[in-house]
C-alpha cells in the first residue's frame, strides 16, 4: 500500500453518531451494529467500518480538488453485532481488518483507484502463495456500482462461486446472473381456473399433485422490508438468495414474516399464498 502511494491511518473505535446518520447508514445498518450511548447522552457507535469517519476528515482537510487523489488506508479492529459470525476466527464480532478508501476528481480517477488496489492486492496474495480468484460481489450495505471480490477454495468455505472456463467469467451467487431455462406454455386456454389442493404447501408437494413441473409454480414468499410487507413472486424451482434481495428493494433491514403476520395480512396461511387479488402489498 505505501508503494502505491496510499497513506496509513490509524483511527479511533468509538464514532459519533452524527457521521453515520448524515450517509443514511444509521438506520440501514439495524441491529448489525454496536450501538451505545455516553454519560453526556450522545449516541454513539463501534465502528463497523470508516467510509463515515474517513470522508468527514477529508471533508474538513481537502481544500482543493488539486489535493486530490488520496488513498488512505488502515489495519485494525472491526465491530459488527452479526447473527453468525463468518470465517472461524477470521471473522468473529471483533476482528481486525484491513480497508482502503480512495478520494478522486472524477470517476475517471475511481477507476484508476479501483485497478490500482486490484494491481496491490495480487501482489500480496501472490507474495502470501494463494490460489486466488477473482470474483463479482455483491456491494451490500456498503454500497457502489462494482464490487469484487478475491476467493481461495477451501474445503472448510462458506461461499459459493459460479465460474465459467470457456469465458473466464466469475461471481458470487449473491451477485451471478444466469441464463433461465426457458418454459413453453401449455397449448389451449390459458384462463385462471380454481384448482384445490387440500392438504399440499411446498411447491414439491403442489407440482407431484397436479403432475407438473415446479417451474411452472409461482412461489410466494412474504417478507417484511424495513417494516413495511412485501410479496416476493419465484419461480417455483428457484430458490430466494437474500444478498439480491437486499439489491432488488434497496435496503438490507428485512426478515420472514410471521405465520401470525401472513395470516393478518392475507387471510390465509403460509403454503397458500399467490399474487391473485393481492393489491395493498
Amino acid at each position: 500500500m505505501d508503494r502505491a502511494g496510499a497513506q496509513e491511518f490509524y483511527l479511533p473505535a468509538l464514532n459519533p453518531d452524527d457521521v453515520w446518520k448524515a450517509s443514511g447508514r444509521w438506520e440501514v445498518m439495524g441491529p448489525n451494529m454496536f450501538r451505545i450511548r455516553d454519560r453526556a447522552g450522545r449516541d454513539l457507535c463501534l465502528g463497523m467500518t470508516h467510509e463515515e469517519v474517513f470522508t468527514s476528515i477529508a471533508r474538513d482537510g481537502l481544500r482543493s480538488y488539486r489535493d486530490l487523489p488520496q488513498i488512505w488506508y488502515q489495519i485494525q479492529l472491526k465491530f459488527r453485532d452479526e447473527p453468525r459470525p463468518k470465517s472461524g476466527l477470521l471473522r468473529v464480532r471483533q476482528f481486525t481488518m484491513k480497508d482502503s478508501y480512495s478520494f478522486d476528481v472524477d470517476k475517471e480517477g475511481l477507476d484508476r483507484s479501483f485497478d490500482l488496489h486490484d494491481r496491490v492486492y495480487r501482489r500480496i496474495f501472490d507474495r502470501c502463495g494463494l490460489k486466488y480468484t477473482a470474483v463479482q460481489a455483491h456491494s451490500g450495505s456498503m454500497g457502489g456500482s462494482e464490487s469484487q471480490e478475491f476467493m481461495v477454495r477451501s474445503d472448510a468455505g462458506e461461499d459459493w462461486v459460479v465460474n465459467c472456463a470457456e469465458c473466464g467469467y466469475a461471481a458470487n451467487l449473491e451477485r451471478a446472473d444466469s441464463r433461465l431455462s426457458p418454459v413453453e406454455d401449455p397449448e389451449g386456454d390459458l384462463a385462471p381456473v380454481e384448482i384445490h389442493t387440500p392438504g399440499r404447501k411446498t411447491i414439491e408437494e403442489v407440482s407431484a399433485f397436479l403432475g407438473t413441473e415446479p417451474e411452472r409454480i409461482i412461489k410466494s414468499l412474504v417478507y417484511i422490508v424495513e417494516n413495511k410487507p412485501w410479496l416476493l413472486l419465484l419461480r417455483g424451482d428457484h430458490q430466494l438468495c437474500e444478498g439480491k434481495l437486499a439489491g432488488a428493494v434497496g435496503s438490507e433491514t428485512f426478515r420472514p414474516a410471521t405465520d401470525l403476520e401472513i395470516r393478518n395480512l392475507f387471510g390465509a396461511d403460509p403454503g397458500s399464498l399467490g399474487p391473485v387479488g393481492v393489491d395493498n402489498l
